[in-house]
């Protein structure tokens, strides 16, 4: 038995050193016989310089080439999504560089190895030192909205100030004023998004308050040496108020983030398991995405690696297809198709397209190729985190739907596997009586012929000839139901009278009739349906013989024809045992026969009734059995009625 492979988490990054990483990497996994991974956490506050994007795509080829399977992660929490990501494929070991001139002390601003070196659990560190001569991406920084903080956190500790002004008046406490800086300060960090204003307004407070409210006044300098701890201690506080406050902040958006993404899915995977098709399922996929992500969205089915025809959600209705139709685009969508990977926009695949491609698939099945119109944008992480779930979301309905799909056609394989093996055997068991009876009355007759009398022979003649006919009708109806089952009958619709048909059914009918009475009761007059006469001949003949095998000898069995508006009903009674109601709805199944034992010596198979059903179907009419009072049953079929136009120029 094979034993799944460890893993090896490599972590990538733009730096021209982590070619040192990838290599250590690979080493060991050698060693070890281990799956290496390879993982980039893609963070959105970092931009990369058009050099180190290059460095970038350098070293997840040379990773890729290093035989590492290549995971591209969208988030803003490094440490903890590499973490995450170790855990989720229970990977052993992680390797990461280590830049010898890193010599922080705060874990918060810690390199990255320190960072992951404080979450893991259970999972080995492996550090490589390197010689970093790349510079750091830099923070690209929102102008606008950093001045708007600051001033905001300006007037706040302007307000902060004029509330400690009027307490300093009426004789409060220093106490007073430090908890208003303080408060003003856990507001600041509130309300503002950026770390910087917590902190330079944690320090701006403390010279306020030293400017402002101690002695002597409007000027820097202390009177009381005490209060230089009073200012220590209160950096302090605020410095921490407002370093909490931002974690509590940052918590909240991220279960925040993690609670919406929670409700889109639980709706949309109840919006797609009301769904029945895989057409149904990518229309509906691709227009929550279209309606979320606010982006055009075009999908491609795939078939052996063939495109087909894309379906196209605009998300605005001045949105063309035709700028998505290029062959440019379709090169990347057909190389999604093949490699089974995400390319185009913001990828290191084709990056020049205008949508960013993922592939809908399971491990086998490629259901097709979606895109995501970028616009020179790229998704938030938590958009990303969106489509992926969605993805996945629309994946596992696909992957339903095509499982039922299988499961049906293996139950109808093996049902009709059941029919031809139920088939076989009643035939070669049911056939064996009559075809004896033929061979062994023959049998007597060619070699006994002069030793029996003439009524003998008439006897045996007789058997021949119903078993003959037995076997005749019996090939038959099955040829008429395999022609019906396959789609290969023809029907021949005519104008009949209806009482030739009769007639000319009771000429093939069992030869015992002779011992039963038949009465034909035709209500109207010339009486015509649309049909096909052969076909139902052969119900007629079915039914009549079901009667005169299961009533008894002397029996009345009743035919009655009458129209009802533009329908013509046919009714076939007998005053036998009747149908339990509870069988009534099984006689017209296939191989059902209500009575197991011999009749005649020959036992039914079931496939009269069945046969009559899909005829008198096929001609567009109904047939069910109730009860005949005082016993008895009644078979009852329908026709079209024939239409007579009378032209009056003849009148």
């Amino acid at each position: 038995m094979n034993k799944k492979k460890n893993i090896i988490v490599v972590c990538l990054s733009a730096s021209k050193s982590n070619t040192k990483v990838i290599k250590t990497a690979f080493q060991l996994a050698e060693n070890e016989k281990a799956k290496l991974m390879g993982v980039y956490i893609f963070n959105q506050k970092y931009k990369l310089t058009n050099h180190e994007q290059q460095q970038l795509e350098k070293n997840l080829e040379f990773a890729e080439q290093s035989g590492a399977e290549i995971e591209i992660i969208y988030a803003d929490d490094i440490a903890n999504q590499i973490i995450r990501i170790a855990n989720l494929y229970k990977a052993k070991k992680i390797v990461i560089g280590k830049n010898n001139k890193d010599r922080k002390i705060f874990t918060h601003f810690s390199p990255l190895y320190i960072q992951i070196l404080n979450q893991a659990e259970d999972i080995d560190i492996h550090i490589v030192p390197v010689d970093a001569k790349t510079k750091i991406p830099k923070i690209e920084k929102n102008k606008r909205t950093t001045l708007q903080e600051f001033m905001l956190s300006a007037f706040i500790l302007l307000v902060s100030t004029v509330i400690g002004y009027f307490f300093f008046k009426i004789g409060f406490h220093d106490s007073n004023i430090i908890m208003i800086y303080i408060l003003g300060v856990f507001l600041i960090a509130v309300i503002t998004s950026s770390r910087i204003c917590s902190i330079m307004s944690s320090i701006i407070s403390v010279i306020l308050f030293n400017f402002c409210f101690t002695f002597p006044t409007m000027s820097l300098s202390v009177h009381d040496s005490s209060y230089l701890m009073t200012f220590f201690v209160m950096i302090i506080v605020a410095f921490f108020s407002s370093t909490l406050t931002s974690r509590i902040k940052q918590k909240a958006t991220q279960y925040s983030d993690i609670a919406y993404i929670s409700k889109i899915l639980l709706e949309t995977n109840q919006t797609l398991q009301e769904l029945s098709s895989e057409n149904a399922i990518i229309n509906s996929g691709c227009t929550i995405l279209s309606k979320l992500l606010n982006r055009d969205i075009i999908y491609y089915p795939v078939n052996n690696n063939e495109l087909h025809e894309p379906t196209f959600i605009p998300a605005k209705k001045k949105s063309s297809i035709e700028k998505y139709l290029t062959s440019n685009e379709k090169g990347v969508v057909q190389w999604v198709a093949i490699h089974n990977k995400h390319a185009g926009a913001t990828t290191r695949y084709l990056p020049n397209s205008k949508c960013l491609y993922y592939a809908i698939r399971n491990n086998k099945i490629t259901y097709g190729v979606i895109g995501i119109n970028l616009d020179n944008d790229r998704l938030t992480s938590i958009e990303n985190r969106i489509l992926l779930a969605i993805l996945g979301e629309m994946t596992l309905s696909l992957n339903n739907i095509r499982s039922i799909k299988e499961k049906n056609e293996a139950i109808l394989r093996v049902k009709n596997e059941q029919l031809r093996a139920d088939l076989l055997r009643s035939i070669s068991h049911d056939l064996r009586t009559p075809l004896t009876s033929i061979y062994g009355n023959a049998d007597i007759l060619l070699n006994d012929n002069n030793m029996l009398s003439d009524e003998k022979k008439k006897v045996l003649y007789g058997d021949i000839y119903d078993d003959a006919l037995w076997l005749f009708n019996l090939v038959e109806n099955l040829l008429s139901i395999t022609k019906i089952e396959d789609g290969k009958m023809k029907l021949r619709i005519e104008p009949q009278m209806l009482e030739e048909v009769i007639e000319t059914a009771l000429k093939h009918v069992s030869r015992n009739k002779k011992y039963y009475q038949i009465l034909i009761n035709l209500k109207n007059e010339y009486l015509m349906a649309d049909m096909d006469a052969r076909l139902i001949i052969q119900v007629l003949i079915n039914i009549i013989d079901n009667a005169i095998k299961y009533t008894p000898v002397g029996s009345l069995i009743e035919i009655i024809a009458y129209q009802k508006e533009k329908t013509v009903f046919v009714e076939i009674r007998d005053n036998g045992d009747g149908i339990p109601d509870e069988e009534k709805t099984n006689v017209f199944d296939k191989f059902y026969s209500l009575n197991k034992t011999v009749i005649d010596s020959k036992k039914s198979i079931g496939l009269g009734l069945s046969l009559c059903k899909s005829i008198i179907e096929a001609h567009g009419g109904t047939i069910f059995v109730t009860d005949n009072h005082p016993k008895g049953s009644i078979f009852t079929f329908t026709l079209p009625a024939t239409e007579i136009t009378i032209d009056k120029n003849i009148l």
